[in-house]
């Protein structure tokens, strides 16, 4: 007597539980919102990328405007001095910025290496090309290059899809003075 009764209350437990739609939110729940949380985060680094570019973009040109209203040499060194002690001022939400500031002259079509001054050695291969097509012989100008490195907000999540760090690069190239 007591199988038949257990067995009736089995089938009745198991078929309730078929129908029993309690916890089907939390379970929905936890299989959409991770999907949900990487889009935000991908959407969230986009933007950063793109807010990052264009504080890059008007940094180096509002530079190389203030170093190009100098009127001359010793003011353009003294001002990249001044920039570079300032660089965290400058630009507060890009800590580790690199910041390359330079005054030339060019000479005969090609950018005079005896007059560079300022933090940097030489001028790469597109400001080079941007400088010789801006001045004419005698003229003197100015370049600026930032470089920052970002690194995704969720980083263990950007590692997991193959995205770690972006780098960005921003340079300006302004005449300063012309030949009379």
């Amino acid at each position: 007597m007591m199988k038949p009764v257990a067995r009736l209350f089995r089938n009745a437990k198991r078929r309730s539980l078929v129908r029993d739609e309690r916890g089907v939110a939390a379970v929905e729940f936890a299989l959409i919102s991770a999907a949900m949380f990487a889009m935000l985060s991908a959407a969230v680094d986009a933007t950063q990328a793109v807010t990052i570019r264009r504080d890059l973009n008007r940094l180096t040109a509002e530079i190389a405007q203030v170093l190009a209203a100098c009127p001359n040499e010793v003011c353009v060194d003294t001002t990249i001095l001044s920039i570079m002690d300032r660089r965290a001022n400058i630009a507060p939400q890009l800590g580790t910025i690199q910041l390359g500031m330079v005054r030339f002259n060019e000479k005969n079509n090609q950018i005079d290496g005896n007059s560079l001054g300022g933090n940097m050695t030489y001028l790469p291969a597109d400001m080079n090309a941007r400088a010789l097509a801006l001045l004419n012989d005698g003229d003197s100008g100015v370049g600026v290059l930032a470089t920052y490195t970002h690194q995704p907000i969720i980083l263990r999540l950007a590692d997991d899809w193959g995205f770690t760090t972006m780098n960005f690069r921003s340079s300006a190239v302004t005449v300063r003075l012309r030949k009379s």
